[in-house]
Parts: structure tokens; C-alpha cells; sequence
């Protein structure tokens, strides 16, 4: 417990939400790693003991909590996919995926819409 918060509930609550185990049977062994740093990462902003940089500014840690909460397999797809296709270097990866994820509660439907296909995230993880 942290502050009250049962972190350990707070993991169980994360996998649910996002399909862990959908997410962690894929083959490759670096898409594995990186789920379960975003599960990770997830459990941390979720129990306040990491904050969400977007755009260069702090985000309250109540909007933080909020978008996080919103978060599915759909949206950890969708990090995932962007990550595999970003151009340049990434030399902060927990801040890159923090924001990330942050952003995909907002911009995922944006992105369906634009022609972003669900199942190209599939086949590129398989």
C-alpha cells in the first residue's frame, strides 16, 4: 500500500483493462517487454507515483488518472504501433510512452477515422 492505494489491486485492474494476457502471448519477445513496461508505467500514474509530461508541461494528476483509466488493448495497440514507426530516436522511453498513452485516449478514434486500421497493429505484432 501507498498512500492507500493497493498498488497490487491497482496491477490487477491495469491487466483487465487492457487484455494483458491478449497482449503478453505475443511471439516476439520485445513487444512483450515493452507491454509490460506499459503496464507498468500505467500502474505508476495510477498510483500517483509518476507524473504525464505532454507538450513540455506537467498534466494534473487527476487528468492523468482520468485518460489512464480510459485506456483498452486498442489504445496499447496503437502506442505500439506508433512507437514502431517513429522516425527519429527516442531518447526518453518511459516519457515518450507516458505521453503517448496519454495522447491515444485522445487521438485514437481521430486516427480511425484517418484511416488507421486496428488489425495492421495485430499484424505488425504478430
Amino acid at each position: 500500500m501507498i498512500d492507500g492505494i493497493d498498488r497490487n489491486a491497482v496491477e490487477e485492474e491495469v491487466k483487465a483493462q487492457i487484455d494483458y494476457d491478449c497482449l503478453m502471448s505475443f511471439k516476439d519477445d520485445s513487444v512483450v517487454k515493452m507491454v509490460e513496461e506499459i503496464k507498468d508505467l500505467m500502474v505508476d500514474v495510477l498510483c500517483g507515483e509518476r507524473t504525464v509530461i505532454s507538450e513540455g508541461k506537467r498534466v494534473s494528476e487527476e487528468t492523468a488518472k482520468a485518460a489512464y483509466r480510459k485506456i483498452t488493448f486498442e489504445h496499447v495497440q496503437y502506442v505500439l504501433h506508433s512507437l514502431v514507426n517513429y522516425p527519429d530516436k527516442i531518447s526518453r522511453i518511459d516519457r515518450f510512452l507516458t505521453t503517448s498513452l496519454l495522447n491515444s485516449v485522445y487521438t485514437l478514434m481521430n486516427s480511425t477515422f484517418a484511416g488507421f486500421e486496428h488489425d495492421m497493429g495485430m499484424k505488425l505484432l504478430l
